[in-house]
């Protein structure tokens, strides 16, 4: 009975040491200024949503990232916009006239897009504080944002609602 025990811990110990973690970037943001993702970690959960200006769903799930970004302090909504160059002023000008309390950088190469496997916007992604993707979706539907919270108010020690 202590043998099946030990094989199913060893296994358990086995996943959590080989879970994926964010490669690390070098991006972009509105003005130019080149962030890093160990800049984003460390304070708490990140939510990273890769968009494009033409995707409708994106843009219908920024709001309800937005409120998340207010609702919890120690989330860092980032959103990376994966537009080709010649539509980074159209995006940036659909940011700025939205005043969205989140971050957002350029990967307009699809440099970590390509390393994640980020084909279709929008696919978002949920960090703890030290880089490793603990969540990852494609796609936006209403109330998937519920989805998010859950796992963001875990990450913060948080009950949820069905605790």
């Amino acid at each position: 009975m202590k043998k099946p025990i030990a094989c199913l811990l060893l296994l358990l110990l086995v996943s959590f040491a080989m879970a994926d973690m964010m490669p690390d970037f070098k991006l972009p943001d509105a003005t130019g200024k080149n962030v890093i993702l160990q800049e984003l970690l460390g304070k708490g959960p990140v939510l990273i949503d890769f968009w494009a200006d033409y995707c409708k769903p994106c843009k219908d799930a920024m709001p309800q990232l937005n409120t998340l970004a207010e609702k919890y302090d120690s989330l860092t909504v980032v959103m990376i916009s994966i537009d080709a160059p010649k539509n980074l002023p159209k995006a940036k000008n659909y940011l700025k006239s939205k005043n969205y309390k989140f971050i957002t950088l350029f990967d307009s190469e699809k440099t970590l897009a390509k390393k994640l496997g980020v084909t279709n916007p929008p696919h978002t992604f949920i960090l703890n504080k030290t880089g490793e993707i603990v969540y990852s979706h494609i796609g936006y539907e209403p109330g998937v944002e519920n989805e998010y919270e859950m796992h963001i108010r875990n990450l913060l020690g948080l009950k949820t609602d069905a605790e």
